[in-house]
């Protein structure tokens, strides 16, 4: 683990989430009878908000466990991630409700 991630790109996880919502959109198109099936893309939504705050502000932080950065660093980044995995999770399931 070189990297100290095991591996995983630094927005693995929102893109998967991003890749089980498109699924999800394209089979409410198919579906337009089942009316509780856009539901279940909003918690996907929110996940998708929060995994993309942390691989934006939380990555450079978290590299090789923390043992490179300052503690105002990570401090500065664990505010910018609250703030944002919350504004993100609400922005992305407000995109999600004007589309389905």
């Amino acid at each position: 683990m070189p990297n100290g991630h095991g591996g995983m790109p630094r927005f693995g996880s929102a893109l998967f989430l991003l890749v089980i919502l498109l699924v999800l959109y394209v089979y409410c198109l198919k579906a337009p009878g089942v009316a509780w099936l856009p539901w279940l893309g909003y918690p996907f939504a929110a996940a998708f908000g929060w995994r993309f705050a942390h691989g934006l502000h939380m990555r450079k932080v978290t590299e090789y466990d923390g043992a490179y950065s300052s503690e105002e660093a990570v401090s500065l980044a664990v505010n910018k991630y609250l703030i944002g995995s919350a504004a993100y999770a609400v922005v992305a399931m407000m995109v999600w409700f004007f589309i389905t």
